[in-house]
């Protein structure tokens, strides 16, 4: 008994120890300017791959010439990223990843109330900047494509499923 928590003690140190000190946080300005809050944290698993975390809330008033719309949301999303330079390891350089979200939002219009709920999957290729040999600022660009299903509820008649272009920017830290 005591060998194999010995083993299993000597994986996990491996595993963590793999490339210590590789984490990224990161918010995105353009959510900001849009009325969105998105944060994320990106791990390095390996040399050449990480994995990230994103989520984010929304809250929105707009006035329409035919009322105002109110809409509040949520969502989170995942990315598993596969760094691609030879001579960076991650979290620099170029990267692809495969990207999976899910958001809600509930939206009133006068006196009209619903529900939006989305699943997306895509691809994204990107590029993360890290300033600083161990820590550091970071910048992260990245644009692709994802599918989108929809769903809706209450008294919204439409949501449109289909594919739709991303585009993605984070400023951050990374150590």
């Amino acid at each position: 008994m005591k060998k194999s928590n010995f083993v299993i003690l000597f994986i996990v140190l491996g595993f963590l120890g793999v490339n210590a000190q590789q984490n990224v946080f990161k918010i995105n300005p353009l959510g900001l300017v849009l009325g969105a809050a998105e944060l994320s944290f990106e791990r390095a698993l390996s040399n050449k791959g990480s994995v990230e975390l994103s989520l984010a809330y929304s809250r929105s008033d707009v006035g329409f010439s035919t009322g105002e719309e109110k809409a509040t949301g949520y969502g989170v999303e995942g990315k598993y990223k596969f760094y691609l330079s030879a001579s960076k390891d991650a979290p620099r350089g170029l990267y692809v990843a495969p990207v999976v979200t899910y958001a809600s939002s509930n939206v009133e219009r006068g006196i009209l109330e619903g529900k939006v709920s989305y699943v997306a999957g895509g691809g994204i290729l990107g590029y993360q900047w890290v300033f600083g040999s161990d820590s550091g600022f970071s910048i992260d660009l990245n644009g692709g494509a994802q599918y989108v299903s929809a769903s809706f509820s209450g008294d919204i008649l439409s949501a449109d499923d289909g594919v739709v272009p991303r585009l993605g920017v984070g400023f951050g830290y990374a150590w």
